[in-house]
C-alpha cells in the first residue's frame, strides 16, 4: 500500500480506509514512543477534551477515535482505576499507549503557543512545572509542530530564532532534508531537518515572502520581509527587518535569512567593550574636528556595531551627519542615510561627491572599494571632515598597505588617518554557569603568559545551563586592536617598511589584539579557547626573524605582556 501523505491526520487517513487503526497507530507513534505530531488531529483533541471540562487530568494526549475507543498516549504510568474512571465519564474505551515525555512536553507547549508572538519567558515542564533546560533544536521542533502550511513554518523558525538570540537562519539542502541552522553569538548550531518535500516548498515560500523571482532557481537572490511579533514576557512588539539570500547549490537552494531589529539596539561607546586606554584613545578622535578613521575586520567582527554606535555619540543637533552604505541595515535618529545603487549609479564614490555638496561635518562610507573612492575620502578627511569607512584587512596594521594600494598619495593617507580600529567579537562566559577553571596549556604558550599572570587570572568557564542553551557562552563582547597614527608611524608610512612599523608598534606597547585577548582571559571574561577560534594565530605571535631583535623590548607587565619569542 502507498505510503499517505504525512500532512493528512492518521485520523483522517483511519476514516477514508487508507489504513487501519494499526498501522495509524504506527505512524502516530514509533516504538521509541516519539511522536509524529504533525499527524495529530485537532478534532480528536476537542471531541476528548470537551467531555471533561474543568477537571483536572493525568498527562494524556488524545491519538485516535475509533469504534468508540480513544487512544490516548501518556508519558507515564496510568493506574486501572484512573483509567476506568475516564472510560465511565466519557462513555467510551480507553486505551494507552506509552509515549516519551519530549513527545508530551512539544505536544504541549505547541497547544499554547502563538506564531505570531516571540515568548521570552522560560518554558514550564508540564510534567513538573519545573523550568525546562531549553534544547534549542527541542524548542523550534516545538514551534514547527504547531505550523500549519509553510509561511507558518517560516514564521516559526523566524519566532523560535529570534527567541534563541540568533542573528542568521540557514537553510541548506541535503540528501535527508532542508537542513535549519542558527547562527548564535557568532556559532552555527544545528536545529532540524525538514522533510525533503517539506523543504522544497519552505525555500519557494520564503521566496515569495521576499518577493523574489520564484520562477528562477538558477541565479542567486536577495530580497526582504518585514515582520512585526509581539514580544511575550516583554513590553512592546519587536519589528525586524530580514534580509534573504538564496544560491543555487547542488540538491535545490540554500536560503540564509540575516534578522535585523528595526529598533536602535546600540548604546553608548562606553559598553563596547574597549580597553580603558583604548576607550580614552579612541574617544578623542571622535572629537576631532577632521580626520579618516579607519574600521577593519571580516564579516561578522562587529565593524557596523562599532561604527553605527559612534556615529550615534557624535550625531547632536549642530552637526550634520551623513552616510552611503550597501545596505542601510539600521535607521538612526538625527543622521541622513544613502544607499548605494550601482544599478542607478549610485556608487560610493558617486554618493560620497555628492555627498561633500551637502555641507556635511561627519560622513560614513560603508566600504573602501577602489582608488576613487579612497582618494575622495582621503581629501575630504583633509579638508576639514570626520569621516569614518571600512577596510576587510586581518588587523589594524594591515590596514595601512591596504589604504596605501589603493587609495591617492601616501603623504595624503598619513596626513588624513587618525587611526585605525580592528576588532573581533568573543563570546562572554555564561555568569549563571560559570566554574572555575584550570588554564590552557597550549593557549598559555601560544599567548606567552608568564608565571605571575598564571597564578593571578581569573580563569573561568561556563558548564552549561538553559540561559546559554548549553553552550557555556552567553552573548559577545569586541576584542579591539587600535593604531594611532602619530608623527612617527607617519614617517614609517611615507618611506618606510612594515617590518619597521612593527619594530615601532612593539616598542611603545601597541593596543594590540593579542594584549587585549589576554586582559579579558585572565579576568574571566572569556576563555583561551574561545580567544584562539576568532583570533588569527598571527595576531598571537608573529613569527617572522624581524621579531627577535625588539622581543627584549617589551615591558614584562600586565598592561603589556612580553610576546614570547619561538
Amino acid at each position: 500500500m502507498q505510503t499517505p501523505s504525512w500532512t493528512i491526520s492518521a485520523w483522517r487517513q483511519l476514516k477514508r480506509g487508507e489504513i487501519t487503526c494499526e498501522g495509524a497507530l504506527k505512524l502516530l507513534c514509533n516504538e521509541q514512543g516519539s511522536l509524529n505530531l504533525a499527524l495529530l488531529d485537532e478534532e480528536v483533541c476537542s471531541r476528548f477534551f470537551q467531555l471533561f471540562p474543568g477537571q483536572t487530568l493525568p498527562p494524556v494526549i488524545p491519538l485516535l477515535l475509533w469504534q468508540n475507543c480513544f487512544y490516548l498516549g501518556s508519558p507515564v504510568a496510568i493506574s486501572e482505576e484512573t483509567v476506568q474512571q475516564l472510560c465511565d465519564r466519557s462513555l467510551s474505551d480507553i486505551r494507552i499507549v506509552p509515549i516519551t515525555a519530549k513527545s508530551y512536553r512539544a505536544w504541549h507547549h505547541g497547544r499554547s503557543l502563538d506564531m505570531s508572538q516571540i515568548h521570552a519567558n522560560p518554558l514550564l515542564d508540564p510534567l513538573t512545572g519545573e523550568q525546562m533546560q531549553e534544547d534549542v533544536g527541542e524548542t523550534t521542533e516545538i514551534f514547527l509542530a504547531k505550523a500549519e502550511g509553510q509561511l507558518e513554518r517560516i514564521k516559526a523558525i523566524i519566532s523560535s530564532a529570534l527567541r534563541h538570540r540568533a542573528s542568521d537562519i540557514h537553510m541548506e539542502p541535503t540528501e535527508g532534508g532542508l537542513r535549519v541552522r542558527y547562527r548564535i553569538d557568532g556559532v552555527l548550531r544545528n536545529i532540524t531537518t525538514l522533510p525533503l518535500d517539506i523543504g522544497r516548498r519552505v525555500v519557494v515560500a520564503l521566496k515569495v515572502m521576499a518577493s523574489m523571482d520564484i520562477a528562477d532557481s538558477r541565479r542567486p537572490q536577495d530580497g526582504r520581509i518585514g515582520e512585526q511579533y509581539a514580544l511575550v514576557g516583554q513590553d512592546g512588539d519587536l519589528d525586524m527587518d530580514m534580509r534573504v539570500s538564496t544560491l543555487p547549490c547542488v540538491g535545490g537552494e540554500k536560503a540564509v535569512v540575516r534578522l535585523l531589529p528595526r529598533q536602535n539596539p546600540f548604546s553608548t561607546v562606553d559598553r563596547l567593550g574597549f580597553p580603558p586606554k583604548a576607550l580614552a584613545t579612541y574617544k578623542t578622535w571622535l572629537q576631532q574636528p577632521q580626520g579618516l578613521i579607519i574600521f577593519t575586520g571580516p564579516t561578522g567582527s562587529g565593524k557596523t556595531s562599532t561604527l553605527y554606535t559612534s556615529l550615534q555619540e557624535i550625531a547632536t543637533e549642530d552637526v550634520n551627519v551623513v552616510t552611503v552604505e550597501d545596505p542601510v541595515e539600521y535607521v538612526l535618529p538625527c543622521i541622513t542615510q544613502t544607499q548605494v545603487n550601482e544599478a542607478a549609479g549610485m556608487t560610493f564614490a558617486a554618493g560620497l561627491r555628492a555627498i561633500l555638496r551637502q555641507d556635511p561635518d561627519i560622513i560614513m562610507v560603508g566600504e573602501v572599494r577602489d582608488h576613487a573612492t579612497a582618494e575622495t575620502a582621503v581629501r575630504a578627511a583633509l579638508t576639514g571632515h570626520l569621516v569614518f569607512t571600512t577596510l576587510h584587512t586581518n588587523d589594524a596594521v594591515g590596514a595601512i598597505p591596504r589604504i596605501k594600494d589603493i587609495g591617492p598619495d601616501t603623504g595624503l593617507i598619513s596626513d588624513a588617518l587618525l587611526g585605525v580600529v580592528a576588532q573581533r567579537l568573543v563570546r562572554r562566559v555564561c555568569p549563571h554557569c560559570t566554574e572555575p577553571a584550570s588554564p590552557n596549556p597550549q593557549g598559555i604558550k601560544l599567548l606567552g603568559l608568564d608565571k605571575k599572570q598564571i597564578a593571578q587570572a581569573n580563569w573561568q568557564q561556563g558548564k552549561g545551563c538553559s540561559h546559554c542553551f548549553q553552550s557555556g557562552y552567553l552573548g559577545r563582547e569586541a576584542i579591539v586592536e587600535l593604531l594611532e597614527v602619530d608623527d612617527r608611524i607617519r614617517e614609517i608610512m611615507y618611506d618606510g617598511t612594515m617590518t619597521q612599523l612593527h619594530r615601532h608598534l612593539h616598542k611603545v606597547g601597541f593596543m594590540s589584539f593579542r594584549n587585549a585577548a589576554v586582559e579579558k582571559i585572565l579576568s574571566g571574561i572569556t576563555t583561551v579557547e574561545e580567544v584562539l577560534r576568532v583570533l588569527p594565530r598571527s595576531a598571537l605571535i608573529r613569527h617572522s626573524s624581524s621579531d627577535s631583535d625588539y622581543i627584549q623590548l617589551l615591558p614584562n607587565t600586565p598592561e603589556t605582556p612580553a610576546i614570547a619569542a619561538t
